[in-house]
């Protein structure tokens, strides 16, 4: 007698289709300091989106880009930088005055923060090469694994073979890659083959490429579906409208907006 598979958690009805801070209140507060992840958590998002990358000495960090020179006061890679060096850095440097002195903050930080603020994370991960988001896909997992948050938090990606990897480590890890090509649309079927050959949890797409035929597509394979960059009203709505599980954009009161018109 088989077991049938349990059910995809991350499937949602649009009218609780996830509100997913896009590198925290990013509209209010510098992307990716505790500052943003604080607001986005006191308005209600559901789940903080964040971006990892990695130092010279292993820490795993939430900054989007590869080198620190256009969200801080400091310049070079990430990579050639170690992690006491990142952490003398000003974050809030580029926002003015109110955000002065705000830290890149650490992976273990963003967990505990999680934890505390009852909010689910979404890592993306980062790094210059294949190679490099490959290493950080492992190490999060690995981290994730043995700190016991696996169940706080989802890994998405560009480079499907590096959530693949860190899926195939650690079986348990929940992952929500980005449709390719990131901005053009693609046949459904194509949409499936992508999210089923690395067993994914969850696939985003952009916006603009989001229909009700590809949204029932990867539904039908068990597949949810997060929509992004929804800052704007209308981009909020056309994806509810197509029967996405999850919204991710800037600002967190339009999302939650959006999320209440269906209710009336």
């Amino acid at each position: 007698m088989s077991i049938a598979a349990a059910p995809n958690p991350w499937l949602r009805p649009a009218d609780r289709a996830l509100v997913i801070a896009h590198r925290g209140q990013s509209v209010e507060a510098p992307e990716n300091t505790m500052e943003a992840f604080r607001r986005a958590a006191e308005l209600g998002a559901d789940m903080i989106e964040t971006d990892v990358n990695m130092t010279r000495d292993g820490a795993l960090v939430l900054i989007h880009d590869v080198d620190v020179d256009r969200t801080t006061d400091g310049r070079g890679l990430v990579r050639d930088l170690e992690l006491a060096e990142i952490r003398q850095l000003d974050a809030g440097a580029r926002s003015g005055g109110e955000f002065a002195n705000l830290r890149i903050p650490t992976i273990e930080e963003a967990l505990d923060f999680a934890r505390s603020a009852g909010v689910t994370l979404c890592l993306e991960m980062k790094g210059a090469t294949e190679a490099e988001s490959t290493e950080i896909a492992l190490a999060v997992a690995r981290r994730l694994d043995s700190s016991q948050t696996l169940d706080r938090a989802i890994m998405s990606a560009f480079e499907h073979s590096a959530v693949a990897a860190a899926k195939r480590a650690v079986p348990g890890l929940a992952i929500a890659p980005e449709r390719l090509p990131e901005l053009a649309g693609c046949e459904p079927s194509d949409a499936v083959r992508q999210a089923l050959a690395v067993h994914a949890d969850v696939l985003q797409s952009h916006y603009d490429f989001i229909n009700e035929e590809l949204v029932d597509a990867l539904h039908s394979v068990g597949v949810a579906v997060w929509s992004w960059p929804t800052t704007s009203p209308e981009s909020i709505a056309s994806s509810l409208a197509c029967g996405v599980d999850g919204v991710m954009g800037d600002d967190v009161r339009t999302m939650l907006s959006g999320r209440a018109a269906l209710a009336t």
